[in-house]
């Protein structure tokens, strides 16, 4: 069955904040009260003044500093969480994510990877640890499945796949939530030829899974 890639969703909602312009005065008066206690009454409200009209012109720029601070805080605690289900290891590595829209993503990790590698069937393997995230606010397909490796996108499973997946989910009672597998990738330059890389989930086979559900 051949694999049908999921459109970039981009679904990362980006939210917009602003500083308040009371916030603003009140700091800014805060600051002038500072200065002019150390140099002279005389200067608290051209201080204050000065204050509040330099971060009026620059409050976008400092909560769009805060929202990237958050976006850091919010891939850490992905990338460090402890209490997601891990798919059982089983060593096989036989099922394969629809990645052909992700090719320089996935390079970009085998560069960061390179120390974690073994070599396998003529090509290099690298082994990391992978996200299934049940994408529900996919603008496509709100039964989509992302996959992530260390907070970026290297795929998804295709529409069928996607299904089967979320049915096992249901069966551990883990429906709408994160669960992690063992991933490689494989691919590149074999023999002189240049491939595309596949990510390979160490995972049952989603296919095995229905024709159980079925008997």
């Amino acid at each position: 069955m051949k694999k049908q890639p999921y459109s970039s969703p981009g679904q990362t909602h980006k939210q917009e904040s602003k500083i308040s312009v009371l916030s603003i005065l009140i700091l800014s008066l805060f600051l002038g009260l500072i200065a002019g206690a150390g140099v002279d009454k005389s200067h608290i409200l051209p201080i204050a003044f000065v204050s509040a009209v330099v971060l009026l012109l620059n409050r976008n720029k400092i909560a769009a500093g805060e929202n990237v601070t958050q976006s850091d805080g919010a891939q850490q605690d992905l990338s460090t969480a402890k209490d997601y289900y891990a798919w059982p290891e089983l060593g096989q590595f036989a099922f394969t994510v629809a990645g052909e829209q992700y090719q320089e993503v996935i390079k970009q990790l085998i560069q960061e990877n390179v120390t974690n590698s073994k070599a396998g069937s003529g090509s290099k393997a690298y082994i990391l640890q992978t996200h299934l995230i049940p994408d529900n606010d996919n603008p496509y397909d709100s039964g989509a499945v992302r996959v992530d490796i260390n907070n970026r996108t290297v795929g998804y499973l295709n529409r069928e796949e996607a299904r089967s997946f979320r049915r096992r989910l249901d069966e551990r009672k883990l429906s709408n939530q994160i669960t992690t597998c063992n991933a490689i990738i494989v691919g590149g330059e074999v023999n002189r030829k240049t491939l595309n890389y596949d990510v390979k989930l160490d995972i049952e086979s989603l296919a095995n899974f229905d024709d159980l559900n079925r008997c």
